[in-house]
């Protein structure tokens, strides 16, 4: 009798055992919720400690039990890992995968992100980087144009801290140029890759384009390039006005500036236009570091499916214009 007493002692003895460490092993694991959709902002000051964190968590009905979250902190060997940072939380985690947010530093961020696209100018970048909160309208233009850095403004995706300035954004954007475009590209080869990025769709079609612009300069024929009359007549216009206006290159119309002697009228000057007149991507600047040759002189690029119509003579590319643009 005595030692079946003492065999149900050891298998009692035995479960409380079990229990002791798999039921508080179940409660890290279980959510506070099974489902939850709500966020919870939660701010992790620096200097905060686990201890700190874990009762604030409790306070704000995120985890159970405070002391369980210390346990698995301190049996983790994460105390230390805590990051600083706003975070949103749900009660429909658990305690481990709590833990992995601050020791991973996933905080949200207040960080502001832009993209500019390839082809951009500058106009259309003060308007993407005013959009988003960083600058007043016509701000980041003036600074811009400024500084000369139409064609140096890198198309890319950025993240800036709202707080900002314009000539922090510049900088940031300037410095990724140097950083992506690693071979040497002069002036004169990043005007003719910012015409190609407003003119060509197509990537593989960039360096056939290239070959005839350098040809026609060589030639010394008129580029005759719409994109460049355009850019310069919003130029010229925004340098008019007294308070800045947003003018869309693709909307004021070539037709009405073609007889005006701008600096970037390639119908009535030769060679090419003052400066970039967009933004151009890798694409069109290892198309002008590697221009193809041909026996074409002339390109119509204002076809609907966006291919580019190339022409030996001027008849035949007057017959494009033609079949293509009427």
């Amino acid at each position: 009798m005595k030692r079946l007493e003492g065999k149900n002692y050891q298998i009692f003895i035995a479960i409380a055992l079990a229990i002791a460490i798999f039921w508080p092993a179940w409660l890290i694991y279980r959510p506070l919720q099974s489902v939850s959709e709500e966020k919870v902002e939660f701010v992790i000051s620096k200097g905060d400690s686990s201890a700190k964190v874990a009762r604030l968590l409790a306070e704000q009905n995120i985890v159970r039990n405070r002391f369980l979250f210390i346990f698995y902190v301190l049996a983790t060997g994460q105390e230390k890992k805590f990051q600083a940072g706003r975070y949103l939380l749900s009660s429909a985690m658990n305690i481990p995968q709590i833990v992995g947010v601050f020791s991973g530093g996933l905080a949200e961020t207040d960080d502001v992100v832009v993209t500019i696209p390839e082809g951009f100018n500058i106009f259309e970048i003060d308007q993407k980087i005013a959009a988003s909160g960083l600058t007043d309208p016509g701000e980041f233009f003036t600074e811009a144009v400024r500084q000369d850095l139409e064609g140096y403004l890198f198309p890319d995706t950025y993240r800036f801290n709202k707080e900002e300035t314009v000539n922090g954004v510049i900088q940031k954007i300037r410095a990724n140029f140097d950083e992506k475009v690693r071979q040497k590209i002069n002036r004169d080869q990043l005007v003719v890759a910012s015409l190609l990025e407003k003119e060509v769709r197509e990537p593989r079609e960039m360096a056939l384009v290239a070959g005839i612009i350098y040809k026609r300069l060589e030639l010394e024929m008129l580029l005759q390039i719409d994109a460049s009359v355009t850019y310069g007549a919003c130029l010229e216009r925004a340098e008019q006005q007294s308070v800045y206006k947003f003018c869309d290159v693709s909307k004021i119309g070539v037709a009405n500036f073609l007889k005006d002697d701008s600096l970037y009228n390639t119908y009535l000057r030769p060679g090419l236009p003052a400066g970039p007149i967009s933004n151009p991507g890798l694409e069109a600047i290892k198309a002008v570091l590697n221009p193809e040759k041909s026996d074409y002189l002339f390109y119509l690029s204002a076809c609907s499916d966006g291919r580019t119509i190339f022409s030996r003579t001027a008849a035949e590319h007057e017959q494009n214009r033609i079949k293509y643009l009427r």
